[in-house]
């Protein structure tokens, strides 16, 4: 369910930058400085295009896009905006340049920094190619973007929603594909998912440090290849719970930080999804077991929504042309 309209749809397509062109060249000249002890040559490039907006009256009318690449291991990217704000990240946490592959992130703003609605996220696309890393940590990054603006740490108990609005695609190849074709995404041998990440402490400050938190609750919306699957996943499900249609089974494990790491992993691939997750909250309170499961006197100090990268034979290009975030305290 989207927003944006065939108007931005065209005129997102029509600036995004075809960096697969370059990402080879890039890529490999990036893995040699790194050999010789250089730094890499990572930089923005901008690339500006007249878009008109969708004439809603929300300011939109006349509202130049701008598109910037982004190919850092790790680089903060904070649009200005009068509405949600959010932060976008390539984060490369579990890459080295000397390994080969690599990723660039695509980020699409309006210049005037009002966007159709007042929790609508900035446009943005990844795309990448790593190799197979070793069992003990396959995963190369974690592309996202992140709900900013003091909005966390909250206390659990005084959500009273958190509504994700977002239609997404992963595509092969170096531009973002009109929708996911699954039978190609096995040809190419993509390991991916697409999920939400967030952190959980009965500390506040805790909350807020992905690697301090005592508890990570994952939301997959997609696994693709064996790789990729959720901690806990050979014990089977605890327990299920269904949001607008669509059916999620709990998983429970524990990860190398000894944080508590739940994962409710969608039973089909959900590219476009309108709901509240706060039941999927509310069904772990229910579980009882504290020493598993957070309660609703914890915090909620990180909410991200992104891909997780372990390995693909060639470029893939995940893109997000439409995504919201609503968070509402009682």
């Amino acid at each position: 369910m989207g927003f944006f309209g065939s108007t931005f749809v065209v005129n997102f397509v029509l600036l995004a930058i075809p960096i697969g062109v370059t990402l080879g060249v890039l890529f490999g000249v990036d893995a040699s400085r790194a050999a010789n002890g250089q730094s890499p040559i990572y930089s923005p490039v901008a690339s500006s295009g007249g878009g008109t907006g969708t004439g809603d009256g929300g300011g939109l009318s006349g509202n130049k896009l701008t598109t910037k690449t982004y190919c850092q291991t790790s680089y903060g990217i904070t649009p200005q905006t009068k509405g949600q704000e959010y932060t976008l990240n390539p984060n490369q946490w579990g890459w080295d340049a000397s390994d080969g592959g690599g990723l660039c992130m695509n980020v699409t703003t309006y210049d005037n920094s009002t966007y159709p609605t007042k929790t609508t996220a900035p446009a943005w696309s990844i795309t990448w190619e790593y190799p197979q890393g070793p069992e003990s940590q396959p995963v190369h990054a974690f592309s996202n973007i992140k709900v900013d603006g003091g909005v966390f740490p909250a206390a659990v108990k005084s959500l009273a929603h958190i509504e994700l609005d977002f239609h997404w695609t992963y595509g092969v190849g170096n531009d973002s594909a009109t929708t996911t074709d699954e039978s190609t995404l096995t040809t190419d041998t993509l390991n991916a998912n697409v999920a939400v990440d967030m952190f959980l402490d009965s500390d506040k400050e805790s909350s807020t440090n992905s690697s301090a938190a005592a508890y990570e609750v994952m939301v997959w919306f997609a696994d693709f290849g064996a790789a990729a699957q959720p901690i806990g996943l050979s014990s089977g499900a605890v327990t299920t719970e269904t949001i607008n249609g669509t059916t999620f089974s709990l998983y429970y494990g524990t990860n190398s930080l000894k944080q508590n790491v739940l994962t409710w992993l969608a039973s089909t691939t959900t590219d476009t999804f309108y709901g509240d997750l706060l039941p999927l909250f509310t069904k772990l309170f229910s579980l009882g077991d504290n020493t598993k499961y957070p309660t609703s006197s914890d915090y909620l100090g990180y909410f991200a929504f992104g891909s997780e990268a372990y390995y693909s034979d060639g470029f893939v290009t995940f893109s997000v042309p439409h995504l919201s975030i609503n968070v509402t305290t009682s």
